[in-house]
């Protein structure tokens, strides 16, 4: 699967930053994060459980809070095109061909789900 990711780094005041969480944890109340640099952006969902990484230290007049969140995507069950069909009736190779071709027929033999 490719990596989609966007990366920001800067110096921003303190109120601005506390604008910013708050802004983050409004969109993850919502269910949705979207964080946007330029033209690139990431849509994130977080669900379910949250691992929660927090880190802060202070060194030599230096201070700094480290916040990492990280959770599995949810993954909804796939959606087949193809149909389902109940009969009484085995069909053979080419009838599945002549099947597909024929959705008319089928329609009126078969009742589709």
């Amino acid at each position: 699967m490719k990596k989609n990711e966007v990366n920001v780094k800067c110096k921003m005041e303190a109120e601005a930053v506390a604008n910013l969480l708050s802004d983050m944890v409004k969109s993850f109340r919502e269910g949705k994060v979207v964080i946007q640099k330029g033209s690139s952006f990431i849509t994130l969902k977080p669900v379910g459980q949250i691992e929660v990484e927090l880190e802060a230290a202070e060194k030599k007049g230096k201070q700094k809070i480290e916040i990492q969140l990280s959770w599995k995507e949810e993954i909804l069950p796939e959606q087949t095109e193809d149909e389902f069909r109940i009969s009484g009736d085995e069909p053979c190779l080419d009838e599945r061909i002549q099947a597909e071709e024929q959705t008319d027929k089928d329609s009126i033999l078969y009742r589709k789900w």
